[in-house]
Parts: structure tokens; C-alpha cells; sequence
């Protein structure tokens, strides 16, 4: 099988060692692989906005030294720019950035989605970002291009890339999609020792996921509901498996001071959206413009309809560095039934889950954390977790009121379980690489940095003469 892997961002571990994890997968069983990567020519790079010269020579001495590792060694190669005239037009809305398409690149969505996560605001002020989002659009169309141009020279039977939501790595898959070539995706798994593959779709499509959930289950594993029950168990322990634990720092069964057990309490616990808000269309809220038009006006309604009812609005602890709009329109929400929870307040949020009489989420896991806990939880938005069970999924405004304002008894638990057991066991265990935390690791006993003495094939020697001195780097 011929295999190839794109690979720009050798700086970012554990992917770029993920990649190398891949590549000597293959190798051992007798597949040809060519690794595929940018040298500081394309326009842009989501881990290196700013093009720093040492940066960018980092990333490629650290790349170096990774690929001289493999046996047998692979074929290295630059995705070399296509020359274009394309200017991508202006955007001063984001429902015009959004529909921007080219033959089957979503690129506008593509551009919005690496911009959120450069700027963590989900509705940037595209005059304000307007410079770096057409120098966002340019690149991933010319790395769109020149894929395709890549695929029908060298035809590979599979290709392999990091996450596929940034704006030069989604050029990758859609071009891989044009040519009917398959693209796998690569993510971290269910823990430091696996990492997942998500064959041609994002690892952000719900269809996709859903789909791979319940095979998953329906494979009859005798241990699945224990371990899908683990995995909850460790979420409340503030176990840190594939990513921060960000209740790590809260105090254990501390509740907000004015928290009176003998009234109807419903807590809200919004989503941190940067990584979601720009994925497709499918994960647009059909009821709410935005969590904060969800918030206000339940809060506002529920005043009228019940007025002895609490609402606690828990801000998501990783918006706890972040100053945008919508976070300042949530904060700034003011009604005698609403307590806001900052991001950095030490309540613990499983308690507040764990003694409210029902819970609101937009598309949070902590709405399927309560249904395994055995509160009923009110989901107002995509996830997911939407189509497998638990939650109460109202389809309007009128509905979600009137389940707030009623009894709800607990949900069966199965759809947790299933939710849980695909989170405990996604993944491929590691062969060759051993992490020793969320960005460190060893590749076959290494830890692979820049200055590593390597046995240079002659595609790097050519490389670094070009290189020199840094400021031919641009």
C-alpha cells in the first residue's frame, strides 16, 4: 500500500509524533510511505501565525530528526505551492464567510474555524481579523491545490493528516474527498496511550461519531457498561486521561453561598464553543443564535412562568482567560432568579450538578455526565450525544420552558453508558511512542527535538543550504 502522510506542524507533540507512529506502522508491514510537509513557503501556519524564522526552522529540524528515525526510511517531500491569482473577497458577515465554498472546500468555514481559535471569539470581527483571514483563505486554497495536484501524480491509496478543522488541514481532506482518496484523521485518544483515526470525516462530525459509538457498543464487550461507568467515575475524580481537567482546581462539594436546597434549582452550564463554532452547519443551534440568546431569554421566561425557581449559570472554567463579547453579554446578565458562576470560582461542578433538579447544556458533556448521575438533563443544542439517549431534547423555545417548569424524572442510562464506553476506549495503543504528559513524550526512547544528531537524508541536507541564513524564511 502506498501511503502518504502530511505532517506540517512537527513542532506540536504528541501529533507530529503520531505521525511517526504511523509511518513506522506502516513501514513494518512492508508499505511505502512518503511524509509530506511544509518548508516555510505557504502563507500561513496555525501554529506559527506570526512566521517567526526560528520557530519555523525548529518545526523543520524537529521534523529531521523524527523522520531520519524510521526504518526503512521514507521518501520526504515539500508540498510545493501552486502560484495563483486567487484573492478570496472580503467578509464583513459571518453567514457570508460561512457559505463561502469552492467546488467541495467549505473554506470559509475552514478560514473561521483557525481564526476562532487564533482570536477565541466565536463571532470575530472579520474587519478587525480581516488581514490574517484572507491570508487564512489564500493558503488553504493554495494548499487545496496543490494537494490535489500532489494526489494525481503520486496516487496514493491513503492519506493521513492532524485534526481537519484548521483551514490548511481541511484543504488536505476536501481535496483528498474530490479525488475519491482515503483521509484519515488523526486525534488523541482515549488516554496518553492511544491515539484515534476517524476515516474520512472530521473527528467533530456528529453523524460520524454517533456512528462509531454505537458500533462500538453493539460489539457486545461483556465488561462495556463497567467501563463505561469508569469513565464517569473518572471525570468526577478530576482524572486528566487525553486532556486538562478543568474542575482540577475547584473545591470538593463546595456550593454557591446563596444555594437554598428546599427551591427548585436548575443549573445551566454553558460550552466553551471555539473548537465547534465553525465545523459545518450541522452543528448550528436551531434554537438559539448563540448560547447567550438561549440563556437570556430562559431566564427571562422562567421568571414570568416560575418565579420560585433558581437558575445557576456555570461559565465554562476555560473561558476563564478569555475577553470577548459573548462572554461579557453573559456576565453581564441581571435577573433576581439567575446566580452567574464565573469561570474562575472554586464551585465544584459536580456538586452543582449533583443537587439541582435539572440541568441545562448546549452541547456540553456535562449534559450526559448528569444522565449517568441520574439528573434529568435538558439538552438545547447539537452533540454528540444528542441522538443515543438520555436527554430531554426539546425542539423549541415552548417545549424547553415547559420541561424546566415541570417534574422530570431521571433518564435511563444507557445512552451514558455508551457515550462513556466509546470515551474509556477510543483509540489504537502506541507502539513506539510513550508520553509522559499531555505535550511530552518519547518516540522510540527519544524525545525528538531540533538539534538532534540524525542521519540526514539528502532531501534535509538540500533543505538547510536553502535555509540559511534564518531571514530567507518569510
Amino acid at each position: 500500500m502506498n501511503i502518504a502522510i502530511f505532517s506540517p506542524y512537527a513542532t506540536v507533540a504528541p501529533h507530529f509524533e503520531t505521525e511517526l507512529e504511523i509511518a513506522q506502522t506502516h513501514l513494518d508491514q512492508g508499505d511505502s510511505v512518503e511524509i509530506v510537509s511544509c518548508y516555510g513557503k505557504l502563507a500561513n501556519c496555525d501554529f506559527n501565525l506570526e512566521r517567526d524564522a526560528k520557530r519555523c526552522e525548529d518545526c523543520i529540524g524537529r521534523r529531521r530528526a523524527g523522520i531520519s528515525m524510521l526504518k526503512p526510511g521514507v521518501r520526504a517531500l515539500e508540498l510545493t505551492p501552486i502560484h495563483t491569482d486567487f484573492s478570496p473577497p472580503a467578509f464583513d458577515d459571518l453567514t457570508d464567510l460561512k457559505s463561502y465554498f469552492i467546488e467541495n472546500f467549505d473554506l470559509g468555514y475552514a478560514a473561521l474555524s483557525s481564526l476562532v481559535s487564533v482570536c477565541r471569539n466565536p463571532e470575530p470581527d472579520l474587519q478587525q481579523w480581516g488581514p490574517l483571514l484572507h491570508r487564512l483563505m489564500q493558503s488553504a486554497w493554495i494548499t487545496y491545490q496543490a494537494t490535489r495536484e500532489y494526489l494525481r501524480k503520486a496516487q496514493p491509496e491513503r492519506v493521513y493528516l492532524f485534526n481537519g478543522r484548521f483551514a490548511s488541514m481541511r484543504a488536505v481532506l476536501r481535496a483528498c474527498q474530490s479525488l475519491n482518496t482515503d483521509c484519515f484523521i488523526h486525534e488523541r485518544g482515549c488516554d496518553l496511550k492511544h491515539y484515534d483515526l476517524f476515516p474520512n470525516h472530521l473527528p467533530h462530525d456528529i453523524e460520524g461519531i454517533q456512528k462509531i459509538m454505537l458500533e462500538l457498543w453493539h460489539r457486545g464487550d461483556p465488561r462495556r457498561e463497567a467501563i463505561g461507568a469508569s469513565w464517569f467515575e473518572d471525570r468526577l475524580n478530576r482524572v486528566e486521561k487525553n486532556w486538562h481537567s478543568f474542575v482540577k482546581g475547584q473545591e470538593a462539594g463546595r456550593l454557591p453561598p446563596n444555594w437554598k436546597s428546599n427551591r427548585h434549582n436548575i443549573s445551566i452550564f454553558c460550552s466553551s464553543d471555539d473548537e465547534f463554532v465553525a465545523i459545518g452547519d450541522h452543528w448550528k443551534n436551531v434554537m438559539y443564535p448563540n448560547q447567550v440568546d438561549g440563556i437570556s431569554r430562559i431566564v427571562t421566561d422562567m421568571l414570568a412562568r416560575s418565579p420560585e425557581t433558581h437558575i445557576y449559570l456555570r461559565i465554562h472554567p476555560n473561558l476563564k482567560d478569555v475577553d470577548n463579547q459573548r462572554k461579557r453579554e453573559m456576565l453581564a446578565i441581571d435577573s433576581p432568579n439567575l446566580s452567574i458562576i464565573t469561570p474562575d470560582e472554586t464551585i465544584d461542578t459536580y456538586q452543582l450538578l449533583r443537587h439541582s433538579n435539572k440541568i441545562i447544556t448546549f452541547g456540553s458533556s456535562v449534559g450526559i455526565e448528569a444522565v449517568y448521575w441520574g439528573i434529568p438533563s435538558i439538552l438545547l443544542g447539537p452533540s454528540f450525544y444528542r441522538q443515543i439517549g438520555g436527554t430531554f431534547t426539546p425542539s423549541n423555545h415552548s417545549a424547553a420552558l415547559d420541561l424546566l417548569c415541570k417534574e422530570l424524572e431521571p433518564a435511563e442510562q444507557t445512552g451514558a453508558l455508551i457515550y462513556g464506553y466509546w470515551q474509556q476506549t477510543r483509540g489504537i495503543p502506541y507502539q513506539y511512542f510513550e508520553a509522559s504528559g499531555l505535550f511530552e513524550g518519547k518516540f522510540m526512547g527519544q524525545v525528538i527535538h531540533a538539534g538532534m544528531k540524525t542521519r540526514e537524508p539528502r532531501f534535509f541536507k538540500r533543505l538547510l543550504r536553502k535555509l540559511k541564513p534564518n531571514k530567507n524564511i518569510r
